[in-house]
């Protein structure tokens, strides 16, 4: 509990030092559409000539949570949010407008990193399950989940990293506890999951496939299963995006279209300035995966159009050598990454069917949907792997510890 409480200090102390990222004030700009749910809600509606075509662009390109979390706050507190958005194209002074003052930019980012305390708990639980209680393996994947420096970076900023971590481990929880006969409640949190972030879709197919296990020889149970758990899904997700309630099917194609248009732009723009930067071939995304989740220092920026602006608040942030991450370097990070590695293909043969599925079977999905999809190496498009990375490691560790035991030892008579 004293840790616990001394952790907790830390992390939300030092929140308002965390370095600005442009995007905050994007999501701070776009939870005005909070209050919009309440009072003008036809202003949310797609509409071929929107009065702010900037705003319908945001509505299909991002996930909802994350502005209405911040506009939620915003207004109990009663506090303004930014009439203006943040412009790339712009210099930093001209984008004045578009900066949250000290208030904003606390009450944003702690609407949303207040989730990631909740999110150690469930890995606590989640990791009590698959260390049978082992406490001293519990609670050492904790202290390094706890202290991630690529995670109290990205989640203490007002974007989706807080809520995506949150929604990952609480759906890969309920997926792990729930009785097989609920099973499709599990819609529930894997819905708030991807209306935090698009690319925690593959939470969708690790629950039907434990379906299919549950119920193989009851073709009617999965099918009962399967509709129900569709039916919140898409129920859930169509209430929270008011852009499509009136077109919901042209919508859907356009939200698709829209995110494939700004993927590909954005590799274009950056590929004219730093060819070498996106990541095409299939041993540039495992060098870039590996970089950035064992080896590389936390990230507080993708590109370099303001650095000149966040040097000093960078340099201040990185005095904290568990800010700056203590173990991030290219031996221990390789060391990181082949114990993980390890633990994953051991968990195939050693771990229960159902968190084989779950757990083993579920990162495989979530790597193969970042190297399939993800072109542009920016760090917190790896974040969802770091909780499997950290259990994968120490049952690893375990596996090795048991069979180091196991090894004949020399008496002193052989000696």
């Amino acid at each position: 509990m004293i840790l616990a409480i001394f952790w907790s200090f830390f992390y939300f102390k030092n929140i308002i030092t965390v370095p600005f990222h442009p995007d905050e004030a994007t999501q701070i700009f776009m939870s005005e559409d909070f209050k919009l749910l309440f009072n003008n809600t036809s202003d949310l509606f797609y509409n071929r000539d929107p009065a702010s075509p900037i705003k319908q662009n945001y509505r299909l390109l991002d996930a909802p949570l994350t502005k209405y979390t911040i506009g939620f706050w915003r207004m109990i507190f009663g506090i303004e949010g930014l009439q203006s958005d943040w412009n790339w194209s712009k210099s930093w002074e001209l984008n004045s407008a578009a900066l949250p003052d000290h208030n904003l930019l606390l009450l944003s980012r702690i609407s949303l990193s207040i989730f990631f305390p909740f999110s150690i708990f469930l890995f606590y639980f989640i990791a009590q399950d698959l260390f049978n209680h082992n406490k001293i393996l519990v609670l050492s994947s904790l202290l390094l989940f706890s202290t991630n420096s690529l995670l109290l970076l990205h989640t203490r900023r007002a974007m989706a990293e807080g809520l995506l971590i949150f929604f990952l481990i609480f759906s890969l929880y309920t997926l792990n506890k729930l009785p097989k006969k609920w099973i499709f409640l599990s819609a529930i949190p894997i819905t708030f999951a991807i209306n935090a972030k698009q690319s925690l879709i593959f939470l969708i197919p690790i629950a039907l496939i434990l379906m299919i296990i549950y119920y193989k020889k009851n073709i009617k149970s999965i099918a009962i299963q399967t509709v129900m758990f569709f039916i919140l899904i898409i129920g859930i997700s169509y209430l929270l995006n008011p852009i499509s309630w009136q077109e919901p099917i042209k919508v859907a194609k356009l939200m698709i279209i829209e995110r494939q248009e700004l993927s590909q732009d954005q590799v274009s723009a950056i590929s004219s300035v730093t060819p070498e930067f996106p990541t095409i071939k299939f041993k540039e995304k495992i060098t870039a995966f590996i970089a950035q989740i064992f080896v590389l220092p936390p990230s507080p920026q993708e590109i370099s159009n303001y650095q000149e602006q966040l040097n000093q608040s960078i340099y201040e942030y990185f005095k904290n050598p568990i800010q700056k991450g203590y173990f991030r370097n290219l031996i221990i990070g390789t060391i990181f990454f082949l114990l993980s590695f390890y633990g994953f293909i051991i968990s195939i043969f050693i771990l229960p069917i159902k968190q084989k599925i779950i757990f083993s079977l579920g990162y495989l999905l979530l790597i193969f949907e970042i190297f399939l999809f993800v072109d542009l190496p920016f760090q917190r498009y790896y974040l969802p792997t770091i909780p499997f990375v950290i259990w994968f490691t120490f049952i690893s560790l375990s596996d090795l510890s048991s069979k180091i035991s196991k090894l004949p030892r020399l008496n002193h008579q052989q000696l």
